[in-house]
């Protein structure tokens, strides 16, 4: 493998790294906000749902804790509650899964990450390069992020409705506020609220996967460069290519 070849797999391997990081940091943000219980009750009754619940504000913090409980896992308080019907329990069965997935890919992605950004530096050692990587990186997120999030500011309903179908394969999620509790007391403003603070809290964590990985382009200490490593904006190689002035040599005399 040439230096070439070195510097482009290791840049790829780098952007790669970076992006499964930030997407780690982004399934954290979704999963932490999705189970936390405290969180639904302040958006519940920001939204005031208890008047159309027909519960009781403690009965709401219970069955808050317990739908909490039951995505990171434990099922038995809700299954066992018997509060929601058995449509209901479907499509809470539907979001465990979800979210069963999403520990798994996280759990699987973080090896991937520290490889695939160890390796990718190792093999690149260009600072300049290095930095384009880290800037490069959160775009392959934010694109289609951000062009997600605009389309929910500007038809919540259409993306949230979009944003279903591509998860679940059936209509459970369609629940009815005359017979179902579970809509009742989750509506739509509150998943519009948490879904800004999942972007809001996606957002921090790429800019600071970013922010930190081109500080540590900046501060990385210098290494012997008689073994190769170029980490200080590749200086010496751009004063090898520089072509030395001639000199001319006047009767074998200088």
């Amino acid at each position: 493998m040439n230096g070439k070849e070195r510097a482009g797999f290791g840049a790829i391997g780098l952007v790669l790294g970076l992006v499964a990081l930030m997407l780690i940091l982004v399934l954290t943000a979704v999963h932490g906000v999705g189970t936390d219980d405290g969180m639904y009750f302040k958006l519940q009754t920001e939204a005031g749902v208890l008047p159309g619940a027909r519960i009781s504000e403690s009965e709401l913090r219970t069955l808050d804790g317990q739908l909490a409980d039951y995505l990171r896992g434990n099922v038995a308080p809700l299954s066992q509650a018997g509060v929601f019907n058995d449509r209901e329990m479907a499509h809470m069965a539907d979001c465990l899964r979800l979210f069963t997935l999403l520990r798994k890919v996280r759990s699987r992605l973080i090896p991937w990450a520290v490889l695939l950004i160890v390796g990718g530096a190792y093999l690149l050692q260009d600072r300049r390069r290095a930095r384009r990587c880290a800037w490069l990186a959160p775009l392959i997120l934010l694109i289609p992020l951000g062009a997600f999030a605009v389309w929910a500011c500007i038809d919540f309903d259409g993306a949230f409705t979009f944003m279903h179908r591509m998860l679940f394969t059936n209509d459970l999620w369609l629940l009815d506020e005359r017979t179902d509790l579970l809509i009742r007391i989750c509506p739509e403003e509150m998943f519009a609220a948490m879904g800004l603070r999942i972007a809001l809290l996606s957002g921090v964590a790429m800019a600071g996967v970013t922010a930190l990985a081109v500080l540590l382009t900046h501060i990385w200490p210098k290494m012997n460069k008689n073994e190769g490593n170029t980490w200080n904006d590749n200086r010496a190689t751009r004063r090898a290519a520089v072509q030395r002035p001639k000199t001319f040599d006047v009767g074998g005399k200088r």
